[in-house]
């Protein structure tokens, strides 16, 4: 028998301190990444959020003007949510035209062509009205 035991070699178990920090560092980034992309996110669903209350509102006008009688469509202004609409119409005989201008938040193109959200936006639908 051989005094000597011999020990077989094991290799090392577990990550090294630079495997930790460079998966830090790749976490990080990708958290980084998604922090950047939830801002976009909540600035688009805004934007979206107003665009469907300015879609409503006009809606709310042209109903209006559509449950006029043809005589009696002519121009007037209204506040529909945070949105002033104003229409005025142009007669040419058997039809009349109705452009109605809303007024309120909205996007804005801002210096350097980058989009910003604004408090006074103007937009401007064109409706034609058909004598029955």
């Amino acid at each position: 028998m051989n005094p000597r035991v011999r020990r077989q070699s094991r290799p090392d178990s577990g990550f090294t301190l630079i495997e930790v920090i460079v998966a830090l560092v790749i976490l990080a980034v990708g958290v980084l990444g998604l922090a950047g992309t939830t801002a976009l996110v909540v600035k688009q669903v805004t934007l979206a959020d107003v665009a469907t209350e300015r879609a409503a509102a006009l809606e709310t006008v042209i109903e209006r003007v559509r449950a006029m009688d043809f005589d009696s469509v002519g121009d007037g202004a209204d506040t529909v949510g945070s949105f002033t609409a104003n229409w005025s119409s142009t007669d040419f005989g058997t039809s009349k035209l109705v452009t109605v201008v809303t007024l309120g938040p909205g996007l804005q193109t801002g210096t350097g062509n980058m989009p910003h959200l604004s408090n006074s936006v103007a937009d401007t639908f064109v409706y034609r009205v058909i004598d029955p």
